[in-house]
Formats: C-alpha cells, structure tokens, sequence
C-alpha cells in the first residue's frame, strides 16, 4: 500500500514538473518554425559541408540550391510531403511530432533570407 502510494505521488510530482517546464518554455506549443528547425532540420540540413543532409542537396542540385533556409522555390506543398513521408534518408514526422501549424511555421521560416 505505502509502495503504491508512494508511486502514486511520484508520478503526480513529475507530471506537475513537466506541466511547469512546459510553461516556462522548454516544450511550449505550438513551437515557432525556428524551435521546430533547430529540434527537427538543422542536425542535417545546417549550411555548410557539415550538414549530411545539405550534402546530398548539394551532390544532386548544386551548392546554391542545397541550403534549405532562405530557398523561394520550395513550393510549401512539396515541403510538406516531404516532411510528413520522408526522403531517402530522412525519417517522415508524424502530426505528433510536429503538427500542421508548426509546419506552416517552419516553412515560412525557411522562406526567411538566411542570416550570413
């Protein structure tokens, strides 16, 4: 009895604090298309040689068109299916993951000029 009601009150205490994380910010939501770029896209598709994903861009399309951020001629449909299905080596989010909204959000963040 006093194990489970000791558990019971361990996991009121870690819902309240991740509630209380979220308030304060760390996994807020919606998240802006810059939070979701850094959780989701820059791991890979960082500008420069370093990023995996910006090479593979860079081997089929050239070293202009491989950075992801500030491109025009990413039509947002086409973002979308690929974010959501994924592409060759890049896994597909789920709506879970990043929902509808925070989609749209990043692709307009992309659409942004890159910061040199």
């Amino acid at each position: 009895m006093r194990r489970t009601l000791a558990l019971m009150l361990l996991g009121t205490s870690l819902a309240a604090s991740a509630a209380e994380e979220a308030v304060d910010g760390i996994d807020a939501r919606p998240r802006s298309g810059e939070k979701s770029w850094a959780l989701f896209c820059e791991g890979c598709h960082k500008p420069g040689p370093e990023g995996p994903g910006t090479r593979v861009l860079a081997a089929r399309l050239g070293w202009d068109k491989a950075p992801l951020k500030g491109r025009q001629d990413l039509a947002p449909e086409y973002v979308k299916h690929v974010v959501r299905r994924g592409l060759i080596e890049m896994a597909p989010l789920r709506p879970t993951d990043i929902t509808d909204e925070e989609l749209d959000a990043l692709i307009a963040y992309l659409r942004e000029p890159a910061s040199k």
